[in-house]
């Protein structure tokens, strides 16, 4: 994907459940909302814009308590968007199993022009097959409950995130902030992820593979 005009920016789709984890969703949140260039009016164009979405609009609990409010259902949502956004948790134990969710799950990935996945949302979008043959990592402590969810899936333990083109997954938690910024630098630049990140007072690792804790 390349960069898009001052007039469009990135939508990004975040998708909830019960049990989602507080920084999977609000760790790149925050990285592609920093993400701000400066009008010659002395304004700022952002170049991402953010929704969020789950199986029906409302409040949606997350595993360390504070809820959020989903905007849309999945049905509902407006498309298509450029970055779906999968977060881990709690909750993906449950929803792992929850047919439904799954299938409108892969119908928000397969509109997507590309998919991003924290911690264990892997599990999740491995489970409906669109993991496949490809590479992808997740949460190190969550990580044989993981891959038996998806054993046609190319897991590789060390690593920060893994960019295998149309689907980035993430390790566990804070490691989405690094993946966000991460898409930024491929789709805005260096330089955008880097003030970005300087923005949020925070230490990007830039290199996917550095992965201290595989």
């Amino acid at each position: 994907m390349e960069a898009k005009s001052s007039l469009s920016p990135f939508r990004c789709a975040v998708v909830l459940f019960e049990g989602f984890t507080v920084l999977d969703v609000y760790g790149p949140v925050q990285a592609f909302a920093s993400c701000r260039v400066p009008q010659p009016d002395g304004s700022e164009q952002r170049l991402f814009t953010l929704f969020s979405m789950a199986m029906a609009p409302g409040i949606v609990r997350s595993s360390e308590g504070p809820p959020s409010y989903a905007e849309y259902s999945f049905v509902t949502a407006p498309g298509p968007y450029d970055i779906l956004l999968i977060p881990g948790g709690l909750g993906t134990r449950t929803a792992v199993n929850d047919a439904d969710f799954l299938r409108h799950l892969a119908a928000a990935s397969q509109r997507a022009r590309l998919t991003a996945t924290v911690c264990t949302g892997s599990a999740l979008l491995a489970r409906t097959g669109l993991l496949d043959g490809r590479p992808a990592t997740s949460n190190k402590l969550a990580w044989d409950w993981v891959v038996q969810q998806g054993p046609r899936v190319h897991w590789q333990r060390q690593a920060r995130w893994i960019d295998a083109g149309n689907i980035v997954t993430a390790s566990g938690v804070s490691a989405g902030i690094d993946m966000a910024l991460g898409l930024v630098a491929r789709l805005c630049g260096r330089d955008i992820a880097r003030a970005a990140a300087r923005r949020m007072e925070y230490r990007w690792h830039e290199d996917p593979a550095d992965d201290p804790f595989a």
